[in-house]
């Protein structure tokens, strides 16, 4: 019984320590939301957004938007084999931001 107090007390002080830490990983900054926007630019169909004075202006001014596109994973967004997802959560959010 001492030995599950004891290890139950070790997991609450690791969860809360990691749990101190979660927000700030979880943050998009600019850094990274200009890092993928410059790989998505590389992307035929993001050309086609950008080319569209109403999408290019989420992409620079929505928050929203802008940190969608932050929270992307830099190493899938570099692959030929670009997530599909990825493009549809943009979309998603393009659409939620521009009515």
């Amino acid at each position: 019984m001492k030995l599950a107090i004891t290890l139950f007390t070790l997991a609450v002080i690791v969860f809360t320590s990691i749990a101190g830490y979660l927000p700030s990983l979880l943050k998009v900054d600019e850094e990274d939301i200009e890092k993928n926007m410059t790989l998505l630019k590389k992307r035929q169909w993001f050309q086609s957004y950008l080319q569209q004075e109403m999408y290019r202006e989420l992409f620079i001014y929505n928050k929203q938007v802008r940190n969608t596109i932050g929270k992307f994973n830099i190493k899938k967004l570099e692959k030929d084999s670009f997530p599909k997802k990825y493009q549809v959560r943009l979309e998603k959010a393009l659409l939620a931001n521009s009515l």
